[in-house]
């Protein structure tokens, strides 16, 4: 970053997060990303929130199907703290039992709440269904009862297993050399580091991946849940991370149902007969699979017409290839809209230490520029095809 920001971010991005958790202790991976701030060797709770906080900075965590993320934002000269105290976590956590008993109630409350948020619950709900039977199916924040039979040696031991170098990877954004970064790296994380900055080596490798024999099951199901309105979604799994399909089924979302006013399904389905307040296209890639799906809430009597309309944009795109000037407008706003969003440091933290786990490279803004420009009509439409297949396709209402 340029000299005059005096602002410095860092993440530490782990392959640790639901789908490497032991199968009868799910929400373990979340779990510990709450317990990571309860006390370490050295420090108590609240000299961890304390240590950042009190020099204006910030320390948070999060995790996903596939990582447990901490990230801080300080001040430059700060930074050296903010790395070593990360460091402190992962590597020294103590897990007191008294602080287990209390974010244990703390998890099952946020558990609880989903059931007030149905817009989040079918999103959960539906990849449970989706990719029933591998480990892609476990909720992020677990189950009531796995929840009630974590120990504190089995969060120890998932620290331990998982926080490993093979699975970690460290970015910084900031004013600062290379030299000084892994300087940083080697004095909190161990010496080695330099050998395998930008390694061209994937580094995700883990033998719990989903067999590539997996085939989920459609399923169209309806759900009882006294909402007032109806919930639906649609979707299929999708391309990995690693597959030729996901540039082109990114694209091929933004189009249909991005975050622009602009998208295929809002134009049609909110603006032109309003039938919807929200309807949104998103797209999930995992290391060996994703996933894909249109959500939208409306009232009863509109949902057939929902999703008559929502069918009928996606066999537009299935069958019939865009001309290049309608391509070329998609690729637009695609690379303005991540361009917008890489231009935030904290989300270039976060996407450049997800880019070197996954891909063993950082990816450029002028590399991923260049992957969009080169999508073609046809990939688009096969894309379209492929996963949007009426045959191949899920739906879950809520009603």
């Amino acid at each position: 970053m340029p000299a005059v920001s005096p602002v410095c971010y860092c993440a530490l991005t782990t392959l640790a997060g639901t789908r490497f958790e032991p199968e009868s202790l799910s929400g373990l991976a979340h779990f510990c990303e709450h317990m990571l701030f309860k006390g370490t060797i050295k420090r108590k709770s609240y000299h961890i929130n304390n240590r950042l906080e009190r020099l204006g900075g910030e320390i948070n965590a999060f995790t996903t199907k596939e990582e447990l993320v901490l990230h801080a934002t300080v001040l430059r000269e700060d930074i050296g703290k903010a790395l070593e105290l990360i460091s402190d976590l992962v590597f020294n956590s103590v897990i007191p039992g008294e602080e287990m008993l209390k974010e244990r109630e703390v998890i099952l409350d946020e558990i609880r709440s989903y059931k007030d948020s149905p817009i989040d619950l079918i999103y959960d709900k539906f990849e449970e269904r989706l990719f029933d039977g591998t480990p892609m199916a476990t909720p992020i924040l677990g189950t009531p009862g796995d929840l009630k039979k974590i120990r504190q040696e089995h969060i120890l031991a998932y620290m331990k297993e998982r926080f490993q170098p093979p699975y970690m990877v460290l970015s910084i954004v900031g004013h600062m050399s290379l030299n000084r970064a892994v300087e940083l790296a080697e004095k909190y994380f161990g010496t080695g580091i330099r050998d395998r900055v930008f390694s061209d080596n994937k580094i995700c490798g883990d033998s719990s991946f989903i067999s590539p024999n997996f085939k989920n099951k459609c399923f169209e199901v309806e759900e009882k849940r006294n909402t007032y309105q109806i919930h639906c979604i649609t979707g299929n799994t999708a391309y990995g991370l690693h597959q030729e399909g996901r540039i082109p089924l990114i694209l091929l979302m933004n189009i249909l149902g991005g975050p622009a006013s602009n998208a295929r399904l809002n134009m049609l389905l909110r603006e032109k007969h309003g039938l919807v307040y929200t309807v949104e296209a998103s797209y999930t890639p995992y290391i060996d699979t994703g996933f894909a799906g249109i959500y939208f809430g409306t009232d009863r009597n509109r949902l057939g017409r929902c999703r008559e309309l929502t069918d009928k944009v996606l066999a537009e795109y299935a069958n019939k290839m865009m001309t290049g000037l309608q391509l070329d407008r998609a690729k637009k706003q695609l690379i303005g809209q991540l361009s917008i969003s890489e231009d935030n440091p904290e989300v270039q933290c976060l996407s450049m230490g997800k880019s070197l786990l996954s891909f063993g490279k950082v990816l450029t803004p002028m590399q991923t520029v260049g992957m969009i420009a080169g999508v073609t009509p046809s990939q688009v439409m096969n894309a379209a095809a492929e996963i949007w297949d009426p045959e191949k396709r899920s739906t879950l209402i809520y009603y």
